[in-house]
């Protein structure tokens, strides 16, 4: 589990500390003191891993422990002098020793060496449980020539006059002046912060689950009692016991959390209650336990996109090697239930609509929208009427059609790929087996499986196994298939979707997700005048934003337009915003540039990361172009004529519609002289 430790502390004359003394304590190195004319010496089982960096103005000397060290000493001679900074930080257990290597020299150089300071840095490896590192940094700055500068300066207090104030004691008044912000109050909490991130953005890249954070329980929502740093020392055995206390503390406060949720739950469908007969409160009773949720409209949301993402997320074990035949079992299961549930709420909420909401045309209106504003209406106690009601299901339209968007996987065109190749290799294997025996792979179907026989047990596992991971890719491709049929047959429901490659509806996808994300119909005019002047999305504090969030600088929760995030969260459209921030004159090529070079460095470690981790796996780049530029590309006249039937094949097509059912009239009206 990745925990959060991180203490910063002074190395101070005024303690009695000698930063010889420290540094050979961290580095397990001999150090000679030349203040006290003495050695320093500490003896360790286990040698510690020592680098030290230096900021561009410091002198070669400074590469060197001992001499660093008694340089500072010799400078810095006062009795309350500050020698050092330090800090000392757990390393996530979860990578290995040349990643948390690599982890922490990058955030020690970006945060401390590169504002200015000297960073002597141990990692410790005694205990394989507790990997950590000491930090001692400077606190002088150094000047452009090498030699050390000052940290403050005195200001003198002035008047209006610009003369020098002073004290009834008759001292000038003045001021100290830090030429550093290392002091500065809050700086501590910004590098604790900085660490978490840094940490975070690496579990990230490797897709691992994990996060850290420098916040308390209480900053975080987590009501429970802060776990206690364990480390290798005398109270090791007292902290693990009072940490394991801890987390039950955690787990029984859940528990009760959920016995409250579910209070609430019960009090949320008192609306629809009024208007269950016996019959459905008792279905409700059957299909809560089927669920293992108690059945309300919020939950059967939540049901479904837990669903959802759990179908996808099942695309990544099956990549790996995992058998989810028995997961997706569960799944069809719960998806069978999760519909009767639907279907049962779906009456109810027509029959309460009915009932408290006469003036709503439901005919006007989709389940969906029903269903929100039968939440909204229980969940504030009114009963919404006249203008108040319109402005609420306007509200409410929109809301959904966000929503839609955003419940799309990131990479669905990544995906597809894998699972592509994922059938082909299983279907190659399953033919080499079958093939030994004259067999083909369509064998199966038309056998009904039973061809298997005629194969030893081992070769049967084997051919089973095939079977069952063939069906569970059908089923997850049907799952992509699914988000792209949803957003393309919205925006061109005449689309002949069958017909077009699934590269083809990625492409047609991303211009949908960047430049009509409320799924709005368009008609064949409404396109050309989009494709002939693509318009421009976001302004220049929304450009400046986005590219500040692609180059890390700042999080995703600081961007407040929602369709800004939206965009932010597709590889395709993140190409698009680019080639838009591009054309924008406020923003500079040195920006774009830098921001395409953090996002390919970024991007590389992710790519290498799932081609070593998931067979199969296929790296898609998207392009960085303009939206003018992708447009015109993306819909070729061959496209065009899948998007838009042409009129004349309408017209046939309605004719002849028109002729099939004239005729099935006259034979109706045939037989029925006959009888």
């Amino acid at each position: 589990m990745a925990i959060f430790h991180m203490n910063f502390t002074n190395i101070s004359a005024g303690n009695g500390r000698s930063a010889i003394a420290s540094a050979s304590y961290r580095s397990g190195e001999k150090l000679h003191s030349e203040m006290e004319g003495k050695n320093y010496f500490y003896a360790r089982d286990v040698m510690p891993e020592t680098f030290i960096l230096v900021p561009k103005n410091a002198p070669d000397w400074a590469k060197n422990r001992e001499k660093l060290w008694n340089e500072v000493e010799a400078k810095d001679r006062f009795a309350h002098s500050r020698y050092a900074k330090e800090f000392n930080v757990a390393l996530p257990v979860e990578l290995n020793k040349d990643e948390q290597k690599e982890l922490l020299k990058n955030y020690v150089q970006k945060i401390f060496v590169d504002s200015g300071m000297v960073a002597d840095v141990s990692i410790h490896r005694d205990h394989p449980e507790n990997p950590h590192a000491h930090v001692m940094l400077t606190n002088r700055p150094f000047n452009e020539d090498g030699t050390w500068g000052i940290k403050s300066k005195k200001e003198y207090i002035l008047d209006e006059q610009g003369n020098k104030t002073y004290t009834k004691s008759g001292y000038a008044r003045n001021r100290k002046i830090w030429l550093t912000d290392w002091d500065r109050k809050g700086k501590v909490e910004q590098w604790r912060k900085e660490w978490a991130k840094s940490v975070n953005r690496v579990f990230e890249q490797k897709n691992m689950p994990d996060r850290i954070s420098e916040k308390t329980l209480v900053e975080q929502g987590i009501d429970g009692v802060a776990t206690q740093h364990v480390g290798v020392n005398g109270q090791r055995p007292e902290r693990e016991k009072f940490n394991q206390l801890a987390l039950e503390n955690r787990k029984h406060k859940a528990q009760l959390k959920n016995v409250d949720e579910k209070i609430h739950n019960e009090r949320r469908i008192k609306t629809l209650k009024n208007h269950l007969s016996f019959s459905e409160k008792r279905s409700v009773s059957q299909l809560s336990k089927e669920l293992q949720t108690f059945v309300s409209l919020e939950n059967l949301d939540d049901k479904k996109r837990m669903l959802f993402n759990w179908k996808n997320s099942l695309l990544i074990k099956q990549a790996v090697g995992e058998d989810i035949s028995k997961q997706m079992f569960t799944i069809n299961q719960q998806e069978q239930s999760l519909e009767k549930a639907n279907d049962l709420l779906d009456k109810i909420v027509d029959r309460t609509i009915k009932s408290i909401y006469p003036d709503v045309d439901i005919e006007q209106t989709t389940v969906a929208e029903r269903r929100e504003l039968i939440k909204e209406t229980d969940s504030e106690k009114t009963i919404f009427s006249g203008q108040e009601l319109k402005d609420r299901l306007a509200m409410i339209r929109t809301d959904i059609l966000n929503k839609e968007i955003l419940s799309f996987t990131k990479r669905p065109y990544v995906s597809w790929l894998v699972l592509e190749n994922q059938e082909e290799r299983t279907k190659d294997y399953m033919t080499e087996i079958l093939a030994q025996k004259g067999y083909k792979f369509a064998d199966i179907h038309r056998s009904k499986g039973s061809i298997l026989r005629n194969f030893n047990d081992e070769e049967q596992d084997i051919l089973k196994r095939g079977i069952k991971d063939l069906q569970a890719t059908n089923e997850i491709k049907d799952v992509v298939q699914i988000q792209y049929s949803g957003v393309l047959k919205r925006t061109f429901p005449d689309m002949d979707i069958d017909n077009v490659k699934m590269v083809d509806r990625e492409k047609i996808y991303t211009a949908i997700v960047y430049f009509n994300p409320e799924l709005k119909q368009l008609s064949k005019q409404e396109f050309d005048e989009l494709k002939d002047n693509p318009p421009v999305k976001f302004n220049t504090r929304e450009h400046q934003q986005g590219l500040a969030y692609l180059s890390g600088k700042i999080k995703v929760n600081d961007i407040k337009n929602p369709n800004l995030v939206r965009v932010l969260a597709n590889e395709g459209t993140k190409q698009l915003f680019i080639g838009e921030s591009s054309q924008d004159p406020n923003i500079t090529m040195e920006q774009i540039e830098k921001v395409k070079q953090i996002m390919a460095q970024n991007n590389g470690a992710y790519e290498d990361y799932r081609k070593a981790n998931i067979s199969d796996y296929q790296s898609v780049n998207y392009r960085e172009t303009t939206p003018a530029e992708y447009l015109n590309n993306v819909f070729s006249s061959v496209i065009m004529k899948s998007l838009y039937i042409d009129e004349a094949l309408r017209k046939k097509g309605l004719k002849e519609t028109e002729w099939e059912m004239e005729k099935k009239k006259r034979q109706h009206e045939k037989h029925g002289r006959q009888m």
